[in-house]
């Protein structure tokens, strides 16, 4: 710029100091244009937006100006959540069960509601890593980015559970290299259910109020274990009632387990021993 207009700028700030105005300057903010905000709702209306960053450069405008758009479009950005995928299948079926699985829980019997699932549990997800790290820019450790998989199986075993407003079940580890099928079930996790949890999560006579839940895995639903728990008059919910891939109803499968994990994975151990002690 010229000197003159140098000494105009000075000279305007120094009127508008002696005054008890606020010093202004004649830059105004680029107003967005119709276009300009019609380009951006496009960008941003849709299932996988680009980052501010592009859309800014697509449009021809500053990322700030992006993001006065989008806020004075009544537009927030919100992190998206996993769920989980029902097919056409799992729909339907849910849609023809759910009346059916509230009539059998409704009236607070759903307090006399028992959830039990399997899980496996692994020796590498104990390492207590983290997936994340800080490093240097001037001079990057990028060792620390590594975590290493061992390609073989990792050593592990499988164990069952349950819960319910009551309380919880006792843990039953299942032995290594045994092949879960109705026998096993019935034997090694039913009988002790019954025998061992029911009486004291149900005491004084209230066995009958129990409402037992399993999933549909082929030891579950075999003609033997039906046959068992029909003989032995479990209340338990049928196949046909129980709604697939449920959060709501299968709090162990969806939330227990998890949570377990999360817990174990916080943790420093070497052996299977030391990961069945914190599992308990």
């Amino acid at each position: 710029v010229s000197q003159r207009t140098v000494s105009n700028i000075k000279r305007q700030i120094g009127v508008q100091r002696n005054s008890t105005e606020k010093i202004k300057f004649s830059r105004q903010r680029p107003a967005s244009t119709p276009s300009t905000i019609s380009k951006v709702i496009q960008k941003i209306d849709v299932e996988d937006p680009p980052t501010q960053r592009s859309i800014a450069r697509s449009c021809h405008i500053s990322q700030s100006t992006v993001s006065r758009i989008i806020k004075s479009t009544n537009f927030v950005l919100r992190k998206k959540y996993k769920v989980q995928k029902l097919t056409s299948s799992n729909v339907k079926k849910r849609c023809q069960r759910a009346r059916r699985l509230y009539r059998k829980l409704a009236n607070h019997r759903y307090e006399n509601f028992v959830t039990t699932d399997e899980s496996w549990f692994y020796l590498n997800g104990t390492e207590g890593k983290r997936k994340v790290c800080y490093i240097k820019k001037n001079n990057p450790d990028y060792k620390r980015m590594i975590i290493q998989q061992d390609s073989s199986r990792p050593k592990g075993f499988m164990e069952w559970a349950g819960i319910s407003s009551r309380g919880k079940t006792s843990i039953r580890f299942v032995a290594p290299g045994t092949k879960i099928n109705s026998n096993y079930y019935i034997k090694h996790i039913l009988k002790p259910f019954l025998s061992r949890d029911l009486p004291r999560l149900f005491p004084d006579g209230q066995e009958k109020k129990m409402i037992y839940h399993h999933d549909s895995a082929p030891s579950n639903v075999s003609k033997e274990t039906i046959a068992f728990m029909n003989k032995t008059k479990i209340n338990y919910v049928k196949p046909q009632e129980w709604m697939p891939k449920s959060p709501d109803a299968s709090h162990m499968d969806y939330a227990v387990w998890g949570h377990l994990k999360q817990r174990l994975n916080k943790c420093k151990i070497e052996t299977l021993d030391q990961l069945k002690k914190n599992c308990i």
